[in-house]
């Protein structure tokens, strides 16, 4: 086994695809610290000659009565920091490098790129690099949920079908049969509608309901055919009790399409996402999506085409880096090499 991830890791393809998912995922899963509107760290006295005390905008809420706001329900934080320089206040903000978050609307809707909007705005004026590194965040994680649920269904129920087979075995695959004729999209949409709603775990586990099916089949297989082996009977002579055979002697012997097909699901997983954003059955607005911001940009290409090539880039590094992730492990896990 450690020689194979010597191998895996000795790939060029394996270390670029690492850099691109590590880079991808380190910046998308510390989105605040990059582009947010509040402060990610304040110093201010409440009053001249008091000691300075410390605020994390944009990790914690303060209320507005904090900062002695009045005539407002939310805290400005910037107009607040040139009211207290005016009045001699030694008040200090760090700011993100990007100071917009997904959420903000500004005047400036379809603007081109800038100093003020790095890739942009979209037709709500809502930054582009805000969007894309909060929807960046979100693509990935539903990736890595659809392939951590997924492939827990379906081990355990392709690990159950091929090891005692008979009458569960029988009715699984059926099941199975019929999911696969049912029309994916159609339930998307009849979940939804009858839910009235299109959040982020809806739809997780109506798209898990059909994804565990292949890893499921690819398990079975795997089960059936070391089920009889010399080692699992030898077991069984000894008095080794089924849960020891399966996760002992099996289980081990079944990893190598567990650890090879895992990359290619989570990129599933986030293609997933990303088409039914694009056709408008995914999140709820205004969740930052990449596939949302791919239809936006089909539907500016002619004006802003920005709108289209930065998910498109970014959406293509995620998606290529975890490939040659699989395909690396592929090669490392290949039976056939010696």
């Amino acid at each position: 086994m450690n020689r194979r991830w010597r191998i895996f890791f000795k790939q060029s393809r394996s270390k670029l695809g690492l850099a691109g998912i590590l880079t991808m995922l380190f910046f998308s899963m510390t989105a605040e610290l990059w582009s947010h509107h509040l402060p990610l760290m304040m110093l201010r006295s409440p009053v001249a000659g008091q000691a300075r005390k410390i605020y994390f905008p944009a990790l914690k809420t303060y209320s507005v009565a904090e900062f002695g706001v009045t005539d407002a329900f939310t805290v400005d934080y910037r107009e607040l920091l040139a009211k207290d320089h005016a009045e001699g206040l030694k008040t200090w903000a760090l700011f993100p490098v990007n100071h917009w978050d997904p959420y903000i609307q500004s005047n400036e809707v379809l603007a081109s790129p800038s100093r003020e909007h790095w890739l942009g705005t979209d037709n709500l004026g809502r930054d582009v690099t805000a969007r894309l590194l909060y929807g960046a965040r979100v693509s990935l994680a539903y990736g890595l949920l659809y392939w951590l649920f997924s492939f827990a269904i379906g081990i355990t129920l392709g690990a159950i079908q091929g090891y005692f087979a008979g009458t569960f075995d029988f009715l699984t695959e059926r099941i199975k049969e019929l999911a696969e004729i049912v029309p994916f999209l159609s339930i998307v949409i009849l979940v939804n509608g009858l839910a009235k709603s299109q959040s982020f775990w809806i739809t997780l586990w109506v798209v898990i309901a059909f994804a565990w099916i292949s890893i499921s089949s690819q398990i079975r297989a795997q089960f059936l055919s070391l089920r009889k082996r010399d080692f699992c009977e030898a077991a069984r002579s000894v008095g080794a009790s089924h849960t020891r055979i399966i996760f002992s002697h099996i289980l081990p012997n079944a990893l190598t399409p567990i650890l090879t097909l895992s990359p290619f699901a989570i990129s599933a997983g986030i293609a997933t996402l990303a088409v039914l954003d694009y056709l408008g059955f995914g999140l709820n607005p205004p969740t930052p999506s990449l596939g949302e911001l791919l239809s936006q940009g089909r539907v500016y290409i002619t004006n802003a085409p920005w709108l289209l090539f930065a998910p498109t880039a970014v959406l293509a590094i995620i998606l290529i880096s975890i490939n040659l992730i699989g395909e690396s492990l592929r090669e490392a896990f290949d039976p056939r090499r010696a």
